[in-house]
């Protein structure tokens, strides 16, 4: 039987790149584009033999020192039976590591597909990735999401970003929210009027 991490282990080395495990991988502070491009080959592999090692595996990737082609973690996240949590990994490094433009894919998971646990991992990529012209824009899209998507990162853009002309929303939001979602609109209502 193939063991796929000592597969990808063995074939890094060979190009010059000494690693023990994908662990020892995942701890260096950068990877360099060929490291990346072996990496993503092995990938699926890697999830097909223990999904934890995968896991730690695609989080490596936020240390990619030039962008990378997504398409690997792309069909993961969209094809795959992985559970929430491990399409969530996937998602935070869409969301956080350094790609090609994924603005259009993203937008369109948030806006167009129903809700699940794992795309709200891809909200924390909407300011550096979500290919917005302004802040206004962004908090327009962040607006038409918000029922389905109102995670802390949301929160915190609206803290950051948001102006008198975003209370109208927040409180309309406020009124018919659970307790503690409408506390924590309070708070960036709060923090918004301090702004003035």
């Amino acid at each position: 039987m193939i063991n796929y991490e000592r597969e990808l282990v063995r074939e890094l080395s060979m190009k010059g790149y000494s690693y023990y495990d994908v662990y020892s991988i995942f701890k260096k502070k950068q990877l360099l584009p060929e490291e990346v491009e072996i990496i993503l080959k092995w990938l699926p592999f890697i999830y097909s033999e223990h999904e934890g090692t995968g896991d730690t595996l695609v989080r490596s990737l936020m240390a990619a020192k030039e962008p990378f082609n997504p398409t690997t973690l792309i069909e993961l996240f969209e094809n795959s039976k992985f559970n929430f949590s491990i399409k969530s990994g996937i998602g935070f490094t869409l969301a956080l590591a350094k790609t090609f433009d994924i603005s259009n894919w993203l937008r369109d998971q948030l806006l167009n597909k129903d809700y699940s646990l794992e795309r709200n991992a891809l909200v924390y990529g909407l300011v550096k990735k979500g290919g917005f012209r302004n802040n206004e824009e962004l908090k327009k899209f962040i607006k038409k999401i918000f029922d389905k998507y109102h995670n802390d990162e949301i929160m915190r853009i609206f803290r950051k970003l948001g102006d008198k002309n975003d209370l109208v929303f927040l409180e309309e939001k406020s009124r018919s929210a659970d307790n503690k979602l409408g506390k924590e609109i309070n708070k960036v209502m709060e923090k918004i009027r301090a702004k003035r």
